[in-house]
């Protein structure tokens, strides 16, 4: 038995990586090749010698299927804004026959559109390139998208996940407290930004010319004191722009505190001194007017019995 792979002739096979399978007896000269490689490629030829009826010969074309190597991702950030660019990128790579590729958007179907590449290189295999494309903008950030890959060399199809990574500048900056501790008040500076901001910048005054403090930390601990009232400002920024929030502080001293409560007990107490004069004076009007019309005027005896004056 011979086996041939083009011009070349090798007996017994293609060295050690054939080996024969078939049996003699009932004519079957099949042979298990090892470790195909895609220059393995081409037609094969089978010649039987049978005594007496001479040689017999097959031909068998042998395809080489080669699995793609499939990513999903970005080769630059995607920026909000960007008009017709391409939100991610599929690729099934170095395969033979070519993959099939597809999406899965899910709500986004009728947002973007698909746009397929093939290119092919000298040992005939194929990359497939499947573009996603569509107007970037912060809503369709951490969107869910699949790619979907089928090919004959795969036992099953391949479907990739990706999540959408839409860049953006900071948005609305948000300033809150975090508690008083002891004489001092942390307030913390947030924004909603893709990536995180790489720099807050605190002041007293817009522009922030003269900060306060300036970095990555959000924080900015102010002292409990008259002077620290007034107006702050947080400028939050990363590498596409900046935004900025406000704050008022309004720190009571523990004088102005007793003086109000001083104040207010002594009007409490004025009040009702007031009350008490009024309702004194009623009854003395009370008493003038019975005893101008006539009727009598109760009174209570020392042991607590009434009497009647006249």
């Amino acid at each position: 038995m011979q086996c041939l792979s083009g011009n070349e002739e090798h007996i017994n096979g293609l060295r050690d990586r054939v080996k024969f399978a078939g049996n003699l007896p009932v004519l079957d000269g099949s042979i298990l090749l090892s470790n195909v490689a895609l220059l393995d490629e081409g037609i094969y030829t089978c010649i039987f010698s049978v005594f007496r009826s001479g040689p017999y010969k097959t031909e068998i074309r042998l395809r080489v299927q080669v699995p793609p190597f499939v990513t999903v991702g970005t080769d630059v950030p995607v920026v909000a804004g960007d008009t017709g660019g391409i939100l991610a990128t599929c690729t099934a790579a170095n395969a033979k026959p070519a993959a099939d590729m597809s999406w899965s958007l899910g709500a986004l179907n009728n947002t973007v559109k698909v746009q397929n590449t093939v290119t092919v290189d000298s040992e005939d295999r194929y990359t497939v390139k499947s573009n996603l494309i569509g107007t970037a903008s912060k809503d369709l950030n951490q969107k869910k998208v699949q790619c979907v890959v089928t090919h004959p060399g795969l036992k099953q199809k391949l479907e990739l996940n990706y999540t959408l990574d839409i860049h953006y500048p900071p948005q609305v900056v948000y300033i809150s407290s975090a508690g008083d501790k002891g004489e001092t008040c942390e307030f913390l500076c947030d924004t909603d930004a893709n990536p995180k901001p790489t720099n807050f910048t605190w002041g007293r005054y817009f522009p922030v010319n003269e900060t306060l403090s300036s970095g990555v930390n959000s924080s900015l601990i102010v002292p409990l004191t008259p002077g620290s009232n007034g107006p702050y400002y947080c400028l939050v920024s990363n590498q596409y722009g900046e935004a900025v929030g406000s704050l008022y502080m309004n720190v009571k001293t523990s004088t102005e505190s007793k003086t109000c409560w001083t104040l207010f007990i002594l009007t409490l107490v004025a009040v009702c001194c007031f009350l008490i004069w009024k309702f004194e004076l009623f009854q003395r009007v009370n008493k003038i007017l019975r005893r101008y019309i006539g009727q009598p005027v109760p009174t209570e005896s020392p042991d607590g019995e009434e009497g009647i004056n006249t």
